[in-house]
């Protein structure tokens, strides 16, 4: 590629160290026609290289870079170490589709490894830095390489590794800390397959685990609990005392998901446990029952695991909850976790969000359900039930992960096996959580990321462990038909 027409290379890749090592902006020099026919440029005295394929440029397209301390009101998320400046670009005309971008770095701060490094780039709609895929590291010369679709701002990062006597761990958008396999590649994507694969044994790790405690102390006396599950035996239910409003815990005895359906009067709702840290399970099981509330009318109680739901203060009427088993859940809590991992999601996945939504349910929830649905953040409605809840600054994330559930709820009612008979139909669990979740996950990464990018997909591929991980985790002697409904009912008395 032609990216320096007057400079020798070695000229230009030494300016490319040089020059994001300054510690303050060099300057604005003027624009650069991008050629149509794919030609590429050097920019900043090669602090930047660009290069395109013939098509990407929209009409006569002039592109220009300048250079900044990263700005305060664009923080990499906790887990990641930025590296040098920001790059901004700017278009005086035209625009592009895609292209391949260069950066240079000079001095690496302690413990940041050269091959771990990536390039990110600024998305405005999600608010946060995304990594770009298709790296190539040149540790010669100092520069690494990305592929993106994004052309706003661009920078230098990589995971903020934490090294123990057990082993690497890495750190998600939310907190989320993730163990690095022993022997994984050392470079950033590497690192992000290897957090993927640990995300997912988590998420699964329920299924084979022993159930939670339930503790209901002091339990109500005022209110009869009555519970029928097939088997029976599986289910566990019952209501505190001195709450002022209800509180009913349920705990789930199947060694699978299974969800509730809530009144269609809004007076159950889940109660996301607020009390867990940043990144527990219970955090992210607080938003995806969220996602079931606002878009089926359901909560989920996965495997051995105890949720907590609210009954609306004086109800005087018994209430009805039908419940059956349902592998949509295993989807989601998978995927959730992806995003955690990949998108700039972290202030979106948390418990006290999934409360802020969950308060809002009741006056918002009817109104905003089709547009968050389909991702339509800037929907009236959706822009209202955002400021009620003080999430007008997350609008974007908040769209994506509505749209991801969407997405696997609308796909899960259309696949075998996922209504009736769950457990009889292991064979094609597996592989129908690991083919929904990842069609749903393209939709939203390929709004940031182009299309068949190969470490994204290489993460994906983590996927593939569901099939044999959900086969395995419920008893031979469990796989029957018929079997993994259940029904609730409280009356208060």
């Amino acid at each position: 590629m032609k990216l320096a027409r007057r400079l020798p290379a070695g000229a230009v890749l030494a300016a490319l160290g040089a020059a994001l090592a300054a510690c303050g902006p060099i300057g604005v020099p003027g624009s650069q026609l991008i050629d149509p026919e794919g030609d590429g440029l050097s920019a900043l005295n090669g602090a930047v290289r660009l290069s395109t394929q013939p098509g990407a440029a929209q009409g006569e397209t002039r592109v220009r870079f300048s250079t900044e301390p990263l700005p305060d009101d664009r923080p990499f998320p906790a887990g990641i170490v930025p590296v040098g400046d920001m790059v901004d670009v700017s278009f005086e005309s035209g625009g592009l589709t895609r292209a391949r971008i260069t950066l240079g770095y000079g001095d690496l701060p302690a413990g940041v490894r050269p091959e771990m490094l990536d390039v990110f780039a600024w998305s405005g709609e999600l608010g946060g830095w995304l990594p770009l895929t298709g790296t190539t590291n040149d540790a010669v010369e100092r520069a690494v390489t990305a592929d993106t679709v994004l052309f706003d701002g661009f920078a230098l990062g990589t995971w903020r590794v934490t090294t123990a006597a057990t082993g690497d761990t890495i750190r998600t958008g939310s907190g989320t800390v993730l163990p690095v396999e022993p022997g994984t590649a050392p470079t950033f994507w590497g690192y992000a397959r290897a957090g993927a694969a640990a995300s997912l044994e988590r998420a699964l790790e329920p299924l084979a685990g022993p159930p939670q405690a339930l503790t209901c102390d002091p339990r109500a006396t005022n209110v009869t609990v009555r519970n029928v599950s097939v088997p029976a035996g599986r289910v566990d239910a019952c209501v505190l005392a001195g709450t002022g409003s209800q509180r009913i815990k349920v705990r789930n005895r199947f060694p699978f998901p299974m969800v509730l359906d809530l009144p269609d009067d809004g007076s159950v709702r889940p109660v996301p446990a607020t009390d867990d840290p940043a990144g527990s399970p219970g955090a992210l099981d607080g938003v995806r029952d969220t996602m079931l509330t606002y878009l089926d009318g359901s909560v989920g109680v996965g495997a051995g695991r105890v949720v907590t739901l609210e009954l609306t203060p004086g109800r005087k009427d018994p209430v009805t909850l039908s419940g059956r088993l349902d592998w949509s859940v295993i989807a989601l809590d998978s995927g959730l976790r992806h995003l955690d991992l990949l998108l700039p999601t972290g202030r979106v996945l948390r418990a006290e969000t999934a409360e802020a939504l969950s308060q809002a349910y009741q006056e918002f929830g009817v109104t905003a359900r089709d547009a968050l649905a389909e991702g339509r953040e800037d929907d009236p409605a959706v822009r209202s039930l955002l400021q009620r809840t003080g999430l007008s600054g997350a609008g974007r994330g908040v769209a994506d992960v509505f749209r991801f559930s969407s997405c696997v709820l609308e796909r899960s009612r259309y696949v075998a096996g996922s209504d009736e008979d769950v457990l009889a139909a292991l064979k094609t669990a597996g592989p129908a959580v690991m083919l929904v979740t990842g069609e749903c996950l393209r939709e939203i990464h390929q709004r940031y990321q182009p299309v068949g990018a190969r470490s994204y997909t290489a993460v994906l591929d983590t996927l593939k462990a569901t099939t044999s991980k959900v086969h395995k985790a419920v008893p031979k002697a469990q796989r029957v038909p018929g079997a993994g409904t259940v029904t609730l009912t409280i009356d208060p008395r």
